[in-house]
């Protein structure tokens, strides 16, 4: 797990730091903790997916957490934020951009294990697929819903591209990457070297797929036709999943 703490005062930093790793030696799990003392360094190293989540102080110095959890969103969705403060005055502002928690200072032990344990809850939850991978010495995790496509560059490196638009790059083979995800009936393989998630395929073309990011990949004509089926069979699978879905629902409130 990565935690990257963000904080314009070295005690706070330290306090949670401190209290963060001792949740995780009592929890049994790894972990790395990253610190910066101001929003503008913190968003000068982040990158989507590269920490499980972001304890982010809202009043510092030049730019405040709020300020920052907004561009963060510009890039990565799902970040789990958690704002630290000393006053409720921002807590409206905090959940327009989606925080996870809201931790007043000067945080406590208790609360922090409490917070820890429902971020280990949302990120462990084991009934949804998952896809991770190290990129750029970073362990990087996607849920299937949110991966749209991996492939290979042209340095015959593994490219992956999340729904937000982020494009990492691993050195896990291709040959890997489709054992793991042909197993799941979302991901389609367009051409040699190219999985796509058929949730974001918008249509096909005569020689392209286009998906709903606004991406092309470019395909045989000569494979079209099959790879169309393929689609239309899925799309039409997931919508009696649907029903089906939405049956059991209506009968469970009777």
């Amino acid at each position: 797990m990565n935690i990257a703490i963000t904080d314009d005062s070295l005690e706070d930093r330290r306090r949670i730091q401190e209290i963060l790793c001792d949740y995780a030696a009592a929890s049994h799990i790894p972990l790395e903790v990253s610190t910066f003392s101001g929003a503008e360094e913190l968003l000068r190293e982040y990158r989507p997916l590269r920490y499980s989540a972001i304890f982010l102080d809202i009043y510092m110095d030049g730019m405040n957490g709020v300020e920052a959890a907004r561009k963060i969103r510009d890039v990565d969705r799902d970040a789990l934020i958690v704002f630290l403060t000393t006053s409720e005055e921002h807590m409206p502002d905090a959940w327009r951009v989606h925080a996870f928690e809201y931790i007043l200072k000067p945080v406590s032990r208790d609360n922090l294990f409490l917070v820890m344990d429902d971020i280990l809850g949302r990120i462990t939850i084991p009934e949804v697929p998952r896809f991770s991978f190290s990129s750029q010495k970073t362990e990087c995790t996607l849920i299937y819903d949110d991966l749209v496509m991996v492939g290979t560059d042209a340095h015959n490196y593994l490219e992956v591209t999340g729904r937000s638009g982020e494009k990492l790059v691993t050195r896990m083979t291709f040959a890997e990457a489709s054992a793991l995800l042909l197993k799941d009936k979302r991901f389609l393989l367009l051409r040699r070297g190219v999985l796509v998630n058929m949730a974001f395929i918008r249509e096909f073309d005569d020689h392209v797929c286009n998906l709903t990011t606004g991406a092309s990949v470019p395909i045989s004509s000569r494979n079209r036709k099959k790879l169309e089926q393929i689609w239309d069979n899925y799309l039409m699978d997931s919508m009696r999943a649907d029903i089906l879905k939405g049956h059991r629902d209506a009968r469970g409130n009777d």
